[in-house]
């Protein structure tokens, strides 16, 4: 291998420590040492020196070295710092100086082809159009760092597409919309490439550009998060469109924010052409074989996952919504089916009858199965799915179908359940129907996750059978039974308790399920404000009762922990509480407990007991126990 005679080293601050490296290098290149400031400035005298430069620059300082090496005519080789993973990568060379410096020197630079941008050359990417978080850089200084992040959330959340024309080489020509098209000379280096699985030969005589038009800004979160998490597939993403040609002219109607190697071209059109052969560089042989040598008219156009001609005009300069709307056939199919469910009929009137009889008989019996049952059987899951709908589209007619269906559905159960309980010789209190009295956040926890399962499953047609299952989980008829058990008693307090438990479920399900829907892109925007903000007053209001019974039922549950498992030494007698149980009576403490010991106690040693149990708690305790020797 021959090397080259005469070199001129041009160095950044970072690379002054390779100087006696490359002077000192075994080859016989006599080497000229520039600051890489010093040969921008004299680059026309120090061009006389010699016709190939190695350069150990920062990725920014490149281009302007590059304008200069293609004026004078210079061959180029590269000698990167260990640190500067990514043109180590790009250039296929070792992690390794003295091998690096032998192919920098070496007397075998060959040419790669450059991109012209309206007749001026590009040596790395441009973009037309913005591409918040991909390539804008936040500033670091601790004062503009937070001004710069709000700046990037600002624009991703204010994302627009645009109308885009772009003619190939052949003539063919695509109109869609997007928020940007990325250009790249060398494909490998661009991040965005990377995310898609986009690498082409720098030799090829191809232009390469990457559409971008995401129809949310969720759906263009996810493209960044792909940086984190890459596909594993070499499919294109729904927001990503492809076109390489041997030249591409652009045309967008909004001339701003076009770049290229951070410079401003302003003019429109865009011109893209290939300048083949205009850079002639030192790599290494793997580098050669990933970018041999071709020259094909054939054109790659692949812009199936983008807005065609006439969604174009739709899309043009309008914001994209903050979830994706899904197609008008699959909002249609979902909106028949919850229209119907919104109107009422004889068949819900007689299961709800039917559901509501059969919770009833299940809360008398205290029987699990009879109650899952019940709620099998029960059609109130189904117009509260609809009134969702109907708030977030803002439809009155399946709004008002649906309320009035939920309030008859609510009569009917009530006080079906009600006559039922004053008819039958019996009023027993039940543990089944005291579990629905004294709701907490932990049943509003399970009526929002219900309701987002819910929505989610009505959405789609091949899972809608997991609708019994939500309804299982949420429990809207025995609630109901136990109201109308409890008015049927003359308990009214059995009545408010478990009717809260429905009036939570109900709210935190029409919540949900709004939501839900509105994510998955039945609509891209909120039809109804008035009316969400009354559900969400609704749900405020409901939470205040619900944090209290929640604060109670913690506070007991540390009570029990305190003596659960608890030993008590009372008169050299060995006491062990092996479980408890907490009720409170007009601000009395009823511990119920079940003790474990090996001698009989009495009264004293009862008294004495108490009043160790009693320094444990600020509030008055009464105390009941069952006891058990242990022999």
């Amino acid at each position: 291998m021959e090397y080259i005679k005469k070199a001129i080293f041009v160095y950044s601050d970072e690379s002054a420590k390779l100087i006696d490296t490359v002077c000192g290098n075994p080859y016989g290149t006599e080497i000229f040492v520039y600051h890489v400031e010093q040969f921008v400035k004299d680059a026309k005298i120090i061009c006389k020196l010699a016709t190939h430069i190695v350069l150990s620059l920062q990725e920014k300082e490149l281009p302007s070295v590059f304008a200069l090496t293609q004026e004078h005519q210079f061959s180029i080789g590269f000698l990167p710092l260990l640190s500067q993973k990514e043109q180590l990568k790009n250039l296929a060379l070792p992690a390794n100086i003295e091998q690096n410096l032998d192919i920098a020197l070496q007397d075998d630079a060959r040419y790669i082809d450059l991109l012209q941008v309206n007749e001026t050359m590009v040596y790395t990417q441009g973009a037309i159009g913005d591409i918040p978080l991909f390539i804008a850089k936040i500033k670091t200084n601790r004062f503009s760092f937070w001004q710069s992040l709000r700046y990037m959330i600002k624009k991703v959340f204010s994302l627009s597409l645009q109308k885009i024309e772009i003619t190939t080489n052949n003539g063919q020509k695509i109109v869609t919309a997007a928020m940007a098209v990325v250009v790249l000379n060398h494909t490998t280096k661009s991040m965005i490439s990377k995310i898609f699985g986009i690498e082409e030969s720098l030799r090829n005589g191809s232009v390469t550009a990457i559409i971008i038009s995401p129809a949310s800004v969720s759906e263009y979160l996810s493209l960044f998060t792909s940086i984190f998490f890459p596909s594993k597939t070499k499919s294109l993403p729904s927001a990503i469109g492809y076109v390489q040609s041997k030249s591409l002219e652009i045309f967008a109607k909004k001339g701003k924010n076009i770049r290229f190697d951070s410079g401003e071209v302003i003019a429109l059109p865009v011109k893209i052409e290939v300048a083949q052969n205009m850079l002639a560089i030192n790599a290494s042989e793997a580098f050669w074989e990933k970018n041999k040598q071709s020259s094909s008219t054939k054109e790659t156009i692949k812009v199936a996952n983008l807005p065609d001609k006439v969604e174009a005009l739709k899309y043009n300069l309008k914001h994209i919504p903050l979830f994706k709307v899904v197609s008008e056939d699959r909002f249609k199919d979902l909106f028949i089916a919850l229209r119907a469910d919104a109107k009422f009929s004889i068949i819900y009137l007689v299961l709800m009858f039917l559901s509501t009889l059969l919770a009833a008989f299940g809360l008398f019996t205290n029987s699990t199965a009879v109650i899952i049952g019940a709620m099998l059987v029960a059609p109130l899951m189904a117009p509260i799915i609809s009134l969702s709908m109907g708030l977030l589209r803002g439809n009155q007619e399946m709004t008002k179908n649906s309320l009035i269906k939920i309030a008859l559905g609510v009569f009917i159960a009530v006080f079906s359940a009600a006559f039922l309980a004053y008819m039958l010789p019996l009023s027993k209190i039940t543990p089944e129907m005291m579990s629905r009295v004294n709701p907490t956040l932990l049943d509003l926890a399970i009526a929002i996750f219900s309701g987002v399962a819910a929505a989610y499953s009505k959405s789609h047609r091949e899972i809608a059978q997991n609708l019994a299952g939500v309804a299982i989980a949420v429990a809207l008829v025995p609630p109901l039974a136990v109201s109308g058990i409890g008015l049927g008693y003359g308990q009214f307090h059995l009545f408010f308790g478990s009717f809260l438990l429905f009036f939570t479920n109900l709210v935190g399900i029409t919540l949900a399920a709004i939501f839900t829907f509105w994510v998955i892109g039945f609509s891209n925007a909120l039809q109804s404000k008035k009316s969400f903000v009354f559900v969400l007053l609704l749900l405020a209001t409901v939470s205040v009762p619900l944090y209290f019974s929640y604060a109670q039922m913690m506070h007991e549950y540390r009570i029990s922990s305190t003596l659960h498992d608890h030993r008590f030494i009372v008169n050299d007698k060995y006491i062990i509480v092996d479980s408890v149980g907490v009720v409170f009576r007009e601000k009395v403490l009823v511990l119920n407990l079940k003790l474990m010991l090996r001698e009989s106690l009495d009264r004293d040693d009862l008294n004495l007991l108490k009043e160790k149990m009693q320094k444990l708690f600020d509030e008055k305790i009464f105390v009941k126990a069952e006891v058990e020797y242990i022999l």
